[in-house]
């Protein structure tokens, strides 16, 4: 056979397999990108009931806190009526200084000076319970019932009471100690008379109190 016919016939075999093999390499990847897109609406799916339960959480908590703004207005408004506006900036400052510089000189003189200049100022008290948690042993129980009998109704801007969560960290403590009546009337106090308060991340202290109130 000629060469040039047999060229002929190589370019023509050429021109109708190229286009045969380009068809099953599309169709390759046209099957293995509807797989990867199949695998990640399942991943989305996935994730969506993942997060589901945690958005209707964060509402319950927003809820709460909601609920509590009442009570941080009517604390703060009592500060404003007692204090000047220097003062509580001053306060303000004194106990920035106690939760960001602990155990340092600086913290004990902010303190010092917070509790004797300031003793009303609602942040007095929140400062009260942030060196309580830091203590230990009966010097964390007296400054615990302090902020119950002097700082009860002292309030973090993310609502948290102070006397609700003293009372709550109390009670733990007697439940550790073995004085279990102290820690028992605790809880009951809490279930009477705090069933709204909250801790830090938004959940409710008597779903967390060691004894379980009657």
């Amino acid at each position: 056979m000629p060469r040039i016919l047999v060229t002929g016939w190589t370019l023509a075999l050429a021109a109708i397999c190229l286009p045969l093999a380009a068809a099953d390499t599309n169709a390759d990847e046209v099957a293995q990108l509807r797989q990867r897109v199949t695998q990640l609406e399942k991943r989305v799916q996935e994730i969506s009931e993942f997060l589901e339960p945690l958005k209707g959480q964060q509402a319950t908590i927003a809820s709460r806190r909601k609920a509590l703004q009442p009570k941080i207005n009517q604390r703060l408004s009592a500060d404003r009526d007692k204090y000047s506006a220097d003062d509580l900036v001053e306060a303000e400052r004194l106990y920035s200084i106690i939760s960001q510089k602990p155990d340092t000189k600086e913290c004990a003189d902010s303190y010092k000076t917070l509790t004797e200049k300031y003793p009303d100022n609602n942040r007095t008290g929140c400062a009260v319970l942030y060196m309580a948690q830091r203590a230990t042993g009966e010097e964390r129980i007296k400054n615990l019932q302090l902020c119950i009998e002097k700082y009860n109704n002292c309030i973090y801007g993310d609502s948290v009471q102070v006397g609700a969560y003293a009372r709550f960290l109390l009670e733990k403590e007697y439940s550790i100690k073995g004085e279990l009546k102290k820690a028992a009337d605790l809880a009951a106090d809490l279930k009477a008379n705090y069933a709204d308060a909250v801790d830090h991340a938004g959940n409710l202290l008597v779903d967390q109190a060691v004894m379980t109130a009657k």
